[in-house]
């Protein structure tokens, strides 16, 4: 075997499940990019939507005190893992694209350590986190001027999400394959989705 496949029974390679998470503060063009990387490649490509959005969309009780923020941030990481684990045995041949990942919750963690708490709870550690991804894409969030408020699910000003954006990359830093998206001089999301 190799890196990337191992040995079938017949002599063929049998390719290692490889996911790419796509992160960063809101409003950086996560969503956008993976449905155009679904409409590109869609027969080599699976999306796993985002957890949070899944929730919040469906009902969840979201709160903003800390024993509601640790519950929402728990279901987040527990619904995340569900859904890439089902999308990747069910895809073993595809590429399973993540809109956001299990460090995610670390930057929305209302706790005084760097992430520790979190991982604590979830019973995980930054090692076994970033060794369940590929690759991570973290996308800047977007500059002032095009900060996107029309997403009934996002309740954030700017200035939170550019907190909560640099909070996510430093959570991701550590991982060997990170790749940072930043927005070019003019905010175009266009070319920032082509450099994507």
């Amino acid at each position: 075997g190799s890196a990337l496949g191992s040995r079938r029974s017949d002599g063929g390679i049998r390719m290692k499940s490889q996911k790419i998470v796509l992160t960063g503060g809101p409003s950086g063009g996560k969503t956008t990019l993976a449905q155009a990387l679904q409409k590109e490649f869609v027969s080599r490509v699976v999306i796993a939507p985002e957890a949070a959005s899944i929730l919040f969309a469906g009902g969840w009780p979201r709160r903003k005190d800390i024993i509601g923020v640790q519950h929402q941030q728990r279901a987040i990481y527990y619904t995340q893992r569900e859904v890439e684990s089902l999308l990747a045995s069910e895809n073993p041949d595809r590429l399973l694209i993540c809109d956001r990942g299990s460090l995610d919750g670390i930057a929305y963690w209302p706790g005084p350590g760097p992430g520790t708490d979190f991982l604590a709870t979830i019973a995980s550690d930054f090692d076994k986190e970033l060794a369940r991804y590929t690759w991570v894409l973290h996308l800047d969030t977007a500059p002032s001027s095009y900060y996107d408020l029309a997403n009934p699910l996002r309740n954030e000003s700017f200035d939170e999400a550019w907190k909560l954006n640099e909070k996510i990359k430093d959570a991701w830093s550590k991982h060997p394959q990170r790749f940072v998206i930043d927005n070019n001089e003019n905010g175009h999301f266009l070319e920032k989705l082509q450099r994507a």
